[in-house]
């Protein structure tokens, strides 16, 4: 068994991650902001994951269980952020003056985002299951023995972080598929948002960062450009994926190939 930690370290640790449910839920509670509720909510679950598995071995009694559920609710929120990146994206690749074939294409995208959201709310009404579940997660996670995850497991598992994300960048590099290149996306963004949280940690009770901070800035700077070029890769090749599906292929057609010309700018 670990060594128990400084109680600093571990109250400021599990206060990070009682800040990121309260943030999801505070999300899923916004009804004049809909979309962008849902967006801030995945991005709080993403930050709770990933700063849950720099615990992977203190907690590996319970952490599965937390992570379906994890899963589970994130899942269920992916159609709704997909729908809503596909109009969003679309809109930002033809400009203020989109062509026509581009309008209604636009219009059925938009169509199809708020129809999503509608079936979700029907189920869900005010996602006060979700955010139910939250609250549940919340408590479960505050039980966690967040007083044996200390400085050399933490920093143990950053490495591990490191090798996974160059791992997949060798692999996506050879072959890279939409299914590499996804995987490499997931693990940069991991690693990121496990640097920034334990920055963020360490400055607030006092203790050295990881690295020189200078440094240690400069790298989760490229990270998060990184993840960025392939998120918006990724965005591309969903949006002309949904292009496929809509309306009369000689009209989508011409509007895919602007898409690939785009994601091949990338």
């Amino acid at each position: 068994m670990s060594p128990a930690q400084p109680p600093r370290l571990a109250e400021a640790l599990a206060a990070l991650a009682a800040r990121e449910c309260r943030a999801a839920e505070r999300a899923l509670a916004d009804t004049k902001r809909r979309h962008r509720g849902v967006h801030e909510a995945r991005k709080a679950i993403r930050r709770l994951k990933s700063l849950l598995l720099l615990g992977r071995k203190p907690f590996a009694d319970t952490l599965p269980a937390i992570e379906r559920a994890l899963a589970q609710l994130a899942g269920g929120l992916s159609p709704l952020r997909d729908a809503r990146v596909a109009a969003d994206v679309a809109r930002s690749l033809v400009g203020p003056s989109p062509s026509l074939a581009w309008r209604g294409a636009i219009e059925t995208l938009e169509h199809r985002c708020e129809g999503h959201l509608v079936e979700a709310l029907h189920k869900d009404p005010r996602f006060l299951k979700r955010r139910r579940m939250l609250r549940e997660l919340g408590v479960a996670i505050a039980g966690l023995p967040w007083r044996r995850l200390g400085r050399a497991r933490i920093e143990k598992e950053l490495a591990r972080s490191e090798k996974r994300v160059h791992k997949a960048c060798k692999r996506a590099t050879k072959d890279p598929t939409s299914i590499n290149l996804h995987t490499w996306r997931r693990r940069v963004r991991r690693l990121r948002m496990q640097r920034e949280a334990w920055r963020g940690v360490a400055k607030a009770i006092g203790i050295p960062p990881y690295r020189h901070a200078r440094r240690d800035k400069a790298e989760t700077r490229a990270l998060s450009k990184l993840s960025d070029t392939l998120g918006a890769r990724q965005d591309l090749k969903a949006l002309n994926a949904v292009l496929g599906k809509l309306g009369d292929p000689a009209t989508v057609s011409p509007l895919r190939v602007q898409v690939r010309e785009a994601l091949k700018a990338l």
